[in-house]
């Protein structure tokens, strides 16, 4: 739905650039441009992302959402942003003469629509997993391991504040009859797309780097190994982002002695599905018996 709206709204931003000379609308179509190949990159890695494990990627390739993704926030923060700061520096040193102002409000106007349309859709996946989550969709998105999704939404939301910067920067010029309110418009469409593609970009970052989980996630995932009958200890565990919500949950875990081999194995069994129950994004649990801590990166 994104990338559809996306490819119009170009073409038509891009006629009314031409036509109406103003820099907020050359601004808003390099936007539109980077949020077409934004579009194109994330379809790749959701594509690429859902094929299943292999021998060469035994924990599935997940990852490739992640790296897709980068791509993503790299032409936001080259597309868009610098774009759209070098249109405002260029129209600083040659102010343009903006004409047909209601073409490009016209324009304008209805790529408002049409964003915030494909930003409702995009968010309503979000808000159900949050909801399921118990989280508010802020907090989810903090969290979140999908930044295809997170990258969507995003985009869509400056697309539509975009479109208003430039809306504003065109009326104050036709008001005051200076072109720089359309030029300051360009320059804060440029600051706000670089903005958001320096958060993309650390999200991609963490999560193509092996970002854990939270440290309250961790305590509550220990306490439930540690709940499991014949457990003395869980003196190490920690969780890994090995693609968008899929997790895999390392531990060391100490058993009372009197248990004999088959009970270890059936305590580590519930163990893992009482893990899974609580958290469905885990897709794999190695627990391994141990008699005390050991430092980790060790062997045992």
């Amino acid at each position: 739905m994104a990338l559809a709206v996306n490819c119009a709204e170009t073409l038509a931003l891009g006629v009314a650039a031409l036509v109406t000379a103003s820099v907020a609308l050359r601004a808003q179509t390099a936007a539109n441009v980077a949020d077409v190949a934004v579009g194109v990159f994330l379809i790749i890695g959701v594509l690429s992302s859902a094929r299943p494990a292999d021998e060469t990627h035994p924990l599935g390739h997940g990852r490739e959402r992640f790296f897709w993704s980068l791509f993503a926030a790299l032409a936001i923060f080259v597309g868009g942003g610098g774009l759209a700061l070098a249109e405002a520096v260029r129209s600083v040193l040659d102010p343009p003469a903006i004409d047909d102002f209601r073409m490009a409000y016209l324009v304008l106007g209805t790529t408002v629509v049409l964003d915030t349309i494909a930003l409702v859709i995009a968010l309503r996946p979000l808000r159900r997993l949050a909801a399921g989550r118990g989280l508010s969709l802020r907090a989810y998105a903090r969290r979140s391991t999908d930044p295809a999704a997170i990258t969507v939404v995003v985009g869509g939301g400056c697309a539509v504040i975009g479109a208003v910067i430039a809306t504003a920067g065109l009326v104050g010029t036709e008001a005051t009859g200076s072109p720089m309110p359309d030029t300051v418009a360009s320059a804060l469409i440029g600051i706000m797309l670089l903005a958001a593609s320096v958060l993309l970009l650390r999200t991609n970052r963490d999560l193509l780097s092996g970002r854990g989980v939270a440290p309250s996630m961790l305590r509550e995932m220990r306490l439930v190994v540690a709940a499991q009958p014949g457990v003395v200890d869980v003196p190490d565990l920690f969780a890994v982002v090995v693609g968008p919500s899929s997790l895999i949950v390392i531990g060391d875990v100490t058993f009372a002695d009197d248990l004999n081999v088959p009970a270890v194995e059936r305590t580590i069994a519930q163990a893992t599905a009482a893990l899974r129950d609580r958290w469905r994004s885990i897709d794999y649990v190695y627990l391994t018996p141990v008699p005390d801590h050991r430092p980790r990166g060790h062997g045992a």
